[in-house]
Parts: C-alpha cells; structure tokens; sequence
C-alpha cells in the first residue's frame, strides 16, 4: 500500500486550515435580498411621502426586499411585525409619536431592526421627543438660505457606503443644518461657504464658514441607523451619488441582525 509522509503533507492541510479561517471571518456583502422591509410614511406632505412610494419602493423590490407600505405610525406597536422587519424605512416629517408606539420603534431596533431615511422624514420628526432625537443621531434646527446650489464632499472615503464616490454638487435643494450628536460616524459633509444666507426682511443667523455633518450613521443597541439629510425634493435622487449613498445604507442598516456589529464611536472632540 502506497503511504505518503506527513511531510508532504503538512503545508497542503496548513494552506487549507488558513483559506478556512480567512473565508469564516470575511462577511458577505450587505444586500436587501431576502430582507423584510417596513416603509412607514406620511406627516407634512411637503416633503412628497406620497409619491417616494411610488420612486423609492419600486427600487427595493428590485433589489430583492419584501416590502410591506404603511401610513400610519401605529405599525410600530405590532410587535409581531417588528420582530420579523430587517429594516425600518421611514418618511414622515415632524408630526407626534405617542409613547406606545415610539417604544415600539425603539424595542425593534435595539433587536437589530435597522433604521433609515433621508431628510425631514428621519431628521425632522417627532420634534417633541428627545430620545427619538439621540437615536438618530441628529435633529433639523434650519436651512439657511432656502433652496440653493451647494456642494457636498465626502468625507470617508474608505467606508463601504461611500467608497468610490467623489464630491458632488446639488442644484437648488435645501442645504440642512442640524444638531448633531458629535460621535456619530460622518461619512459626507456640506460647508457653508457663501457670503450670506439672509432671506431678503429676515435677519440672519450667521452660518457661513460652518460645516455640516450630512450623511452618517451610528449603532443603537444592536441596530444600525443610516441617515442622509440629502433629499428635499425626489429630484435630488437624480444625482448618481446621492441614490449610491441611499441605497447603501439601506443595504447596511438591514444588516444589524446578521453581521457583527461595526464600531461607529468617532468622538470629534477626543485629543
């Protein structure tokens, strides 16, 4: 009988052993395949809730998603529901969140339910309630100057999210300033560079040279939360840029309950 020595065979089991180890640890790419997706809109009908169900659910059934469409916030409460949802979209800007169900939104998420929009409909709702606030990350206080033309520079260019895209301009849009939780992750910031934003009989709350945190995204127990303040009007997804971004956070903030959880801290003050 034919024996082979343990010799030979050694670097041929170690080179195995190593490719093993090395393919358990990488993780799969995010994506909404598969994923069960609740898209919950409404509030003031400026910011069109309405019609970003007809432009923006079509693209996650694309994609894969199970999308289930509420207009109503009571969803929130069916913890049944909640309990099987990937990913909470949502587009409901400012209006009220009764104790119920904002527990609710809040139990999913800390369960790994991730939560994500753009605009006034994550970043300007439920202004009378903080802790909504502190879960976002952040919270709409102006913007200045109206709808106008500015530029939006990323700001981490390694990160998954925004990697590979370059700098880019939006055209007549809003140009968010928020209150911002300093140690979220920042992936894309906008600066405030013209000479004045006063809107003609207004006074002005100076605002030039300062810079705005626009996209980010953080942990909240153990979901993931995805914002873009990038988005006033349906248009401004016409930017390439602007729906990458998008679409890549959701794919991220689905993925709270299967991959491990990505260190987001980034303390802007810490020497």
């Amino acid at each position: 009988m034919k024996t082979i020595s343990i010799q030979r065979i050694l670097p041929f089991v170690l080179t195995l052993l190593i490719s093993s180890v090395s393919f358990s640890q990488d993780q799969p790419s995010p994506s909404l395949k598969g994923k069960n997706v609740v898209y919950v809109y409404g509030g003031w009908q400026g910011h069109k809730p309405t019609e970003s169900v007809d432009y923006m659910v079509p693209k996650l059934i694309a994609e894969g998603a199970n999308v289930k469409v509420f207009d109503t916030l009571s969803v929130y409460s069916d913890e049944i529901l909640m309990a099987e949802t990937d990913l909470i979209i949502q587009v409901w800007t400012m209006g009220k969140i009764t104790n119920q169900q904002f527990k609710g939104l809040e139990k999913a998420i800390m369960n790994g339910t991730g939560f994500s929009g753009w605009h006034g409909g994550m970043g300007d709702a439920f202004r009378d309630n903080l802790k909504y606030q502190f879960m976002v990350g952040g919270q709409f206080v102006s913007h200045p100057g109206g709808n106008i033309d500015h530029s939006i520079k990323i700001l981490d260019k390694t990160d998954p999210i925004t990697k590979g895209l370059n700098d880019f301009d939006l055209k007549k849009t809003e140009q968010y300033y928020m209150l911002i939780d300093p140690n979220i992750k920042v992936l894309a910031i906008s600066e405030f560079d013209r000479e004045s934003y006063q809107k003609p009989g207004k006074p002005e709350n100076k605002v030039t040279g300062s810079t705005m945190p626009v996209v980010w995204k953080k942990n909240y127990g153990k979901g993931r939360i995805f914002f873009s303040s990038i988005g006033h009007k349906l248009s401004d997804f016409d930017v390439p840029e602007v729906m990458s971004m998008q679409m890549r956070g959701f794919r991220w903030a689905a993925e709270g309950k299967y991959m491990e959880e990505e260190s987001t801290i980034t303390p802007v003050y810490k020497k």
